[in-house]
């Protein structure tokens, strides 16, 4: 399904949008490879950029991405810490959350701001996360720019 997005200088581009059964079926695969008596909580790290390179695309980004982790929290068994960073500096981690709720309240929160990529204290900071108690996964959501 297509929706026009606005591009931020007044012009609109066509951009591609989740269905739901395009959801459905992520879920049924998630189940199906779930390890079988597979213990304790996995704990992932959504890093996202949020710097003005983001902005055409930032309000639909958002809104799949709250979708997802609301559809995924009724699966269990995942803490997720949300990261991000803009400006020039400003790189945030939040608390560990477990409802997909919370998550998509602290997603709102955050609003895109001129700045540099950080994806180095990005990958620090789950290093150090690591070392208190395993992560299993860190995706990164941005443009991936050499620093």
């Amino acid at each position: 399904m297509a929706r026009n997005v606005d591009k931020g200088d007044g012009r609109e581009r066509a951009v591609e949008r989740s269905a739901a059964e395009d959801v459905a079926r992520f879920l049924a695969e998630v189940k199906a490879t779930r390890p079988a008596g597979a213990q304790g909580r996995g704990r992932l790290i959504f890093a996202l950029d949020a710097t003005m390179s983001r902005q055409p695309t930032w309000d639909m980004a958002m809104q799949l991405q709250t979708e997802m982790f609301l559809a995924t929290s009724v699966l269990g068994g995942l803490d997720v810490q949300l990261m991000y960073y803009r400006g020039f500096g400003e790189c945030r981690a939040s608390r560990w959350v477990r409802d997909g709720g919370d998550l998509s309240a602290l997603m709102q929160k955050i609003a895109v701001a001129g700045g540099q990529t950080q994806i180095r204290r990005i990958l620090a900071h789950a290093r150090d996360e690591t070392r208190r108690e395993r992560v299993q996964a860190l995706v990164f959501v941005g443009d991936a720019m050499e620093e």
